[in-house]
């Protein structure tokens, strides 16, 4: 679906139109980078999508890093204030379920590796760090509430949560001739759904915290 800005190419004028601009730009390439993945994409296919050029795209976003990392707060961001809004209560079940809940942000978070590798600054880098550690806090604090046990395991917890969701995430989604391949026998074998394979593996990973909290 095109995501074509308001005005066409016209400049934005007024805050209120350049942040509406930027969020359709989010839009647009929130898309494109799951349906692309990471190297697969351009700030001229963004461009492209979103009726701009790419001198107008530039004046938002110098980088395809940083445009990745603009999408990647507000998904997150987005998930972070959906755990906290269920309370201590719902751990295991609903925190379970509010990962399920957000496949953007399961998405994006199995290529996010791959987007930090270059094209930032180390101030970039260190900002975007400093945001994931605070929404990291964020979630922990809901984990430690409804647990009762310290930050740390709940931090070792909630990472090892990331490492299942990116390994379960590439599993189910393999590069398109793969997955061609494994759709006849004796291939489907391999075939898995990502959303039954994530909730197996974090139920395994939360028995096992609730039974002995990992902490140094």
């Amino acid at each position: 679906m095109k995501h074509r800005l308001c005005g066409g190419k016209q400049r934005a004028r007024s805050e209120s139109d350049k942040a509406l601009r930027q969020q359709q730009i989010l839009d647009a390439a929130e898309n494109l980078f799951l349906a692309h993945r990471f190297h697969g994409l351009t700030l001229a296919d963004v461009a492209r999508e979103t009726g701009l050029t790419k001198a107008a795209l530039y004046r938002y976003f110098r980088s395809k890093e940083l445009l990745f990392i603009a999408v990647y707060r507000r998904a997150m961001s987005g998930w972070v204030s959906d755990v906290e809004g269920m309370g201590p209560e719902g751990f295991p079940e609903q925190f379970v379920a509010r990962i399920q809940a957000h496949p953007v942000f399961c998405g994006l978070t199995a290529i996010l590796h791959i987007a930090l590798e270059t094209g930032l600054s180390q101030e970039e880098a260190r900002e975007f760090k400093l945001f994931l550690l605070a929404q990291v806090r964020r979630i922990t604090a809901v984990i430690g509430a409804a647990t009762h046990q310290d930050e740390a395991a709940c931090l070792q917890y909630l990472m090892q949560c990331q490492q299942a969701l990116i390994g379960c995430w590439h599993m189910s989604h393999p590069p398109e001739t793969a997955r061609k391949a494994m759709q006849a026998e004796p291939l489907t074998v391999f075939q898995l759904n990502f959303a039954d394979t994530l909730k197996r593996h974090l139920g395994i990973l939360t028995e096992a915290f609730l039974r002995n909290p990992i902490s140094d």
